[in-house]
């Protein structure tokens, strides 16, 4: 299978309760580089639900099994999701049955069987395919990486609470991966035993559809997707670079929001993720070994046309009794301005990791979760950021 870029395909889910149909749709728009399948759906119930999780901008509907019920589905897209292309489909040519659908506010009609030409051309006149790349931005960061320039800053504590906060937050899926290969913690921060880990995955991506990808990931309570790192360290070495880049390109095809939480010592893997990230959040602690090693990592993302532009400064435990430099001299020396700041609560934090909880679950009013929820709340999805990020490929090429 050729993974598809998210930002050259378009979104679509499929919705047709009788098998052979579905099935030969499945195939047909799995033949059609300018789609992604993102879900194929087996009952009309609940669809309108995951069209929402998936970010669709478009969505087929096969009226056959009960036309009421797809008829009933049309109509509340139109209304509900207006940015969401609707295109009804059917093996009958019941010209009542298709005045029904085009009251409720279907643009187009597809007759089954169907081609792929005939097919493609049906869909540019609803979505415009060819304009897409040119028009307006139409949603926030999708990949976001978070990172810190020394162990210990709480990089990944913030890639945990950040993660299930939007994940709670947004109708829109969200997947957590553990970049940090050797040593990665996601999984006991969450206190989750996964099935499949992200060796897995790499291991079988020319075999993944959506479906079997979302089988292989472990879902949290908070509704987050995770994918945890390898169990053996072997395993971690036997991982090459492009690997992580295609299984990156299929996340973003399959996932609305995509959280990286990297390692500490700039293995190739964080150089993938921070090339194809949108957005990167750099964990400072006001110490000088910290704000020192910061300063570097900065001046090497500089030697990046645009790097240095998606980092955001995050300071954690502001306000500790620790701290040996103020925020001003920080901003001074990194010559970035500081996005947010967590408020130092260290029993909050471990009594959480203790857990195997995010810090909502042990003091939900507490300031530092107030800090998180204002994070997630300004990199949601949807709405759209303002402006667009250009496509970027092979900045890190150097280091492999």
């Amino acid at each position: 299978m050729e993974v598809k870029a998210m930002k050259d395909a378009i979104r679509v889910v499929l919705v047709d309760p009788v098998s052979d149909t579905r099935q030969t749709l499945q195939r047909l728009l799995g033949g059609l580089d300018a789609l992604w399948l993102a879900e194929a759906c087996d009952s009309y119930e609940g669809a309108s639900r995951r069209i929402n999780e998936v970010g669709a901008e478009l969505l087929i509907v096969v009226i056959d099994a009960d036309p009421a019920q797809a008829v009933n589905l049309i109509q509340t897209i139109v209304q509900r999701s207006p940015n969401v292309a609707v295109l009804p489909a059917s093996r009958a040519r019941d010209s009542s049955v298709i005045l029904q659908v085009i009251r409720a506010g279907a643009r187009e009609f597809l007759t089954l069987p169907t081609q792929p030409d005939e097919l493609l051309e049906t869909i540019k006149r609803l979505v415009r395919i060819e304009d897409r790349p040119h028009e307006a931005p139409a949603r926030g960061p999708q990949l976001i990486t978070v990172t810190g320039a020394a162990g210990g800053v709480g990089s990944t504590t913030l890639s945990v609470n950040l993660a299930t906060a939007l994940a709670k937050l947004s109708p829109h899926e969200v997947i957590l991966a553990d970049f940090d290969l050797m040593f990665g913690s996601i999984d006991a921060c969450l206190d989750i035993i996964p099935d499949h880990t992200l060796q897995h995955v790499v291991q079988n991506i020319d075999r993944l559809d959506l479906t079997l990808l979302k089988r292989s990931v472990t879902r949290h309570a908070s509704g987050l997707y995770v994918l945890p790192h390898p169990i053996a360290m072997e395993d971690s070495a036997k991982i090459d670079p492009e690997d992580l880049r295609r299984l990156l390109t299929l996340l973003k095809a399959a996932f609305p929001t995509v959280v990286i939480d990297t390692s500490k010592g700039l293995q190739s893997s964080d150089f993938v993720a921070f090339e194809m990230s949108d957005l990167i959040l750099m964990v400072v602690q006001l110490d000088l070994t910290c704000l020192r090693n910061t300063s570097r990592l900065l001046q090497l993302f500089q030697q990046f046309e645009g790097l240095s532009d998606r980092v955001r400064l995050v300071i954690n435990r502001a306000g500790s009794h620790d701290s040996e430099i103020s925020l001003k001299k920080a901003e001074e020396t990194l010559r970035k301005p500081i996005a947010w700041q967590i408020p130092n609560a260290t029993k909050v934090f471990h009594a959480a990791r203790a857990k195997g909880v995010t810090i909502d679950a042990v003091a939900p009013a507490c300031k530092p979760n107030q800090v998180v929820q204002a994070i997630a709340r300004s990199l949601r999805a949807y709405p759209p950021a303002e402006e667009a990020v250009k496509p970027r490929k092979g900045l890190f090429a150097a280091f492999f």
